[in-house]
């Protein structure tokens, strides 16, 4: 009898590991062809001045931001790396953290990104960790653990406007979209309840709690799925316009005076001072595909009527992250701009995101056409941060080792099994 269930655990785990076995197979016959790209990867491992630590970075100016730092975990994992780059990464964010819970949006932090809490990933990039390499004992000891949760918990509470239970931006850079001011505002405006933002809440509360769970801890575990429920069903109720088919950001505080572009924004619109809706078409408000948040008929209209639509979204290079539509799509910057060019330009992690926003809501050969794409550009143009919507033209960094080289692996993720992305 103990004979027969051998056999059988063994019949199992070999039927599992024969399962996975063409994906990795297929993994390191892709990673083989892409010799050039870690070599070009090796400028991103830096060494933490304050812990010792050693991180990547795609900025040769020696700084690890909060959501770039998920989009290069990916990468890595592909490129065959080992995850301590990774694992230290958060480590650092953690070692960062104030005695309230706020974490800088990065390390070194200005002024500016010193005010503006960390963008909701570290969990997610935890569970990758945990999911790709098998490791949990780094993030689930303590002081880790507790210093995530507190992160997490200052989104929910201090960042979080209790009344409608949606969460807020501080300012246009705080979103990573740096001169998105017109729907997110200038420093320190803390008005925008964005749509990107309460989605990586969706994920990130959701990835929490698959942590609290290999951490043994089930009622912690079910609270945040809770709150991943809880938030999904708010950003559709609240942020959804039926009538343009279109998730928007929204005010906080409708009657807190806008910023000058918004105002301006609000001008060119015929909309009243006390307009809660913020009416700008940015890809950020795909985050609700790739976070599956939408309701299947929501992100038909998303897809069908914005997306695809070559006078909003669907440019000579796709996918511009603002709509073509929009007062500040613009292929310069604006004078009051700072930072990067978020306008008429088009970013590699977020043509990433709608690819798989696509793929879950079941438009798969929509995926590939953005997937093939994306390659275009990077085929013609390089490795660059970002490019121009219009032309193509390669922009920013040159060459440029960080999010961007996500382009090389969308081949790679049409022919899996199993998607990275995926929190279960």
């Amino acid at each position: 009898m103990k004979k027969i269930i051998l056999l059988i655990i063994l019949a199992f785990v070999f039927q599992v590991y024969a399962q996975k076995l063409p994906d990795q197979s297929y993994i390191e016959k892709y990673r083989s062809n892409l010799c050039g790209i870690d070599s070009l990867m090796q400028n991103g491992i830096l060494t933490d001045s304050a812990t010792g630590l050693q991180f990547y970075s795609g900025y040769k100016y020696k700084t690890l931001y909060d959501w770039d730092q998920y989009f290069d975990t990916i990468i890595e994992i592909y490129m065959g790396w080992p995850s301590k780059y990774i694992q230290n990464g958060v480590i650092i964010f953690l070692d960062n953290e104030k005695e309230s819970g706020l974490i800088p949006r990065s390390v070194p932090a200005d002024q500016w990104d010193a005010k503006e809490h960390a963008k909701p990933f570290l969990a997610q990039i935890s569970y990758l960790v945990c999911k790709s390499y098998g490791e949990k004992d780094w993030i689930l000891k303590e002081p880790y653990f507790t210093k995530l949760k507190k992160y997490i918990d200052y989104w929910l509470n201090e960042m979080t406007i209790k009344k409608d239970g949606l969460s807020v931006w501080m300012s246009g850079p705080h979103t990573g979209m740096d001169d998105q001011h017109e729907r997110a505002g200038y420093w320190e405006d803390r008005q925008c309840e964005g749509v990107d933002l309460n989605c990586y809440l969706v994920l990130e509360t959701l990835a929490f709690s698959k942590l609290a769970r290999l951490a043994g801890k089930e009622e912690m575990a079910k609270e945040y799925e809770r709150i991943s429920e809880q938030r999904k069903q708010t950003v559709r109720k609240l942020l959804w316009d039926d009538k343009d088919g279109f998730f928007y950001d929204r005010k906080a505080d409708p009657q807190k005076p806008l910023s000058k572009m918004l105002w301006e924004y609000s001008q060119l619109n015929n909309l009243s001072a006390n307009q809660s809706k913020i009416p700008v078409k940015s890809v950020e408000s795909f985050a609700v595909l790739w976070a599956q948040v939408a309701t299947p008929e929501q992100a038909k209209r998303m897809i069908v009527e914005h997306l695809f639509n070559p006078r909003e979204f669907w440019t000579s290079y796709p996918i511009s992250v603002l709509a073509k539509s929009e007062p500040w799509y613009s292929t310069i910057e604006h004078p009051a701009d700072m930072g990067c060019n978020w306008r008429a330009n088009v970013w590699m992690p977020t043509n990433y995101m709608v690819y798989h926003g696509l793929k879950f809501y079941g438009y798969t050969d929509l995926a590939t056409i953005v997937a093939k794409r994306s390659e275009e550009l990077i085929a013609n143009s390089g490795n660059r941060e970002y490019y121009n919507s219009e032309t193509g033209e390669g922009l920013g960094m040159n060459p440029f080792w960080g999010w961007s080289l996500l382009g090389h692996f969308f081949d790679l993720e049409e022919n899996l099994k199993w998607d990275i992305n995926d929190i279960k």
